[in-house]
């Protein structure tokens, strides 16, 4: 079984305090031979993954061939959504081919990029540590 990965929490911007601190991590997104680097919030109350819209642009999706899903809750029930299946690829997490995340892709950049639930929490065991401000990461 692989050893989990410890992430130490991070702030946004120049915030350093603790309260400031979520579990995020980098990964390298891929739809075809266009990629995107991209830091995501793991969000283990977040139903499935978030995708703002100009990621997947820079990815070359085409919004209109992409299937329409059910609006999302919150602050972004009013954003139309659509779902996009890419690769993830992580250097300790993942082989070179990656792992396929598949995503809620909105059409608004006011959505962060968050792996949630359905399908990120499938694709990988993680635990949390607030106290010590790490999150640990096992692929499955």
């Amino acid at each position: 079984m692989p050893q989990p990965l410890r992430i130490p929490y991070s702030g946004v911007g120049n915030a350093t305090q603790a309260i400031s601190l979520m579990p995020r991590l980098s990964m390298r997104l891929f739809l075809g031979n266009q990629y995107a680097d991209v830091t995501g919030l793991v969000d283990s109350g977040a139903s499935v993954n978030v995708l703002p819209y100009t990621v997947g642009l820079t990815l070359g999706a085409d919004w209109n061939s992409q299937p329409q899903l059910a609006s999302l809750g919150g602050n972004l029930s009013v954003t139309e959504v659509r779902a996009l299946a890419v690769m993830a690829y992580h250097p300790e997490l993942t082989d070179d081919m990656g792992t396929e995340l598949l995503f809620a892709w909105t059409r608004t950049d006011n959505a962060p990029l968050i792996f949630g639930q359905i399908n990120f929490f499938l694709q990988f065991d993680l635990c949390f540590f607030r106290s010590e401000q790490v999150f640990e990461i096992t692929p499955r």
